[in-house]
């Protein structure tokens, strides 16, 4: 069992210079921020090299020997290599940035926006080729008395614990997303109805035998809801689709909470 000890969470933090020219990049494109690094980091070398020989001239001159030509210094591979490092890092930080942008910062799960994206695509493929595919959605129960009894650092633990409970019971092709407060969503590609129903039980079970509140000596006092709807073939949109689960979720708050429900997909919108 997991107590809902106090902990926090965040994103690590990235270089606000890094972050700047990660945006740069990302608005001229990779290609021409390339171009113009590297054409900087030769602009940069020639401007070395003229110094270097300038100041090695005049200081040995007094010795009549001129040999700053015959030193051979890798200015321009030095630069050079200075700009790789840049362009890797730049590349790592923008990986990063987009992985945060599709993270919640919280639980650590894919975001709405992230959910969205991906659920789309999977909804066009399995509308197109005519293959199963669900959506759970899953709400917190009395979530509110939570944060007022025992407070809002409390009730964020429950998420991400509850967050944690379920990914431990999903498949690796499944997508669990937070969907907004103490609302999370899997997508589940090339599955039914049946089998939509007995991972979402799976996640109930997995919550309410895991999770305990700070008073509670026992597990069971966080518990979550779930609706459950697979895919039709007459279903017309990923929108309709989730309206549905979100029917069948208040349905199973309105019976009793900690309960999965579902129902048949929408035909029409």
């Amino acid at each position: 069992m997991t107590p809902l000890a106090d902990s926090a969470t965040a994103p690590p933090d990235i270089s606000p210079l890094l972050q700047a020219v990660a945006r740069w990049v990302r608005r001229v494109g990779v290609q021409r921020a390339t171009v113009v690094l590297v054409g900087l980091s030769v602009v940069a070398s020639e401007v070395l090299t003229l110094a270097w020989h300038l100041v090695s001239g005049w200081s040995l001159q007094s010795q009549g020997l001129i040999i700053a030509a015959l030193v051979p210094v890798p200015i321009a591979s030095l630069c050079a290599g200075y700009t790789l490092q840049l362009i890797v890092a730049l590349d790592q930080a923008m990986r990063r940035l987009e992985e945060l942008a599709m993270t919640d910062s919280l639980t650590g799960v894919r975001n709405r926006r992230c959910f969205m994206q991906v659920a789309a695509l999977e909804f066009e493929r399995a509308t197109r080729h005519a293959r199963p595919m669900a959506v759970v959605l899953i709400d917190v129960d009395h979530f509110k008395a939570i944060n007022d009894r025992h407070g809002h650092q409390c009730g964020d633990q429950a998420l991400i614990e509850i967050a944690r409970a379920c990914q431990g019971t999903l498949r690796k092709t499944d997508l669990l997303a937070r969907f907004g407060g103490e609302e999370f969503i899997v997508l589940l590609p090339e599955t039914g109805q049946r089998e939509a129903v007995r991972l979402a039980e799976r996640m109930r079970n997995a919550v309410a035998a895991d999770l305990r509140l700070p008073d509670q000596p026992r597990p069971g006092a966080v518990t979550i809801s779930l609706g459950a709807v697979a895919l039709s073939r007459s279903t017309p949109t990923l929108d309709i689709l989730i309206q549905a689960a979100d029917q069948a979720l208040y349905d199973a708050k309105r019976s009793g909470r900690n309960r999965v429900h579902t129902q048949p997909a929408p035909i029409e919108a």
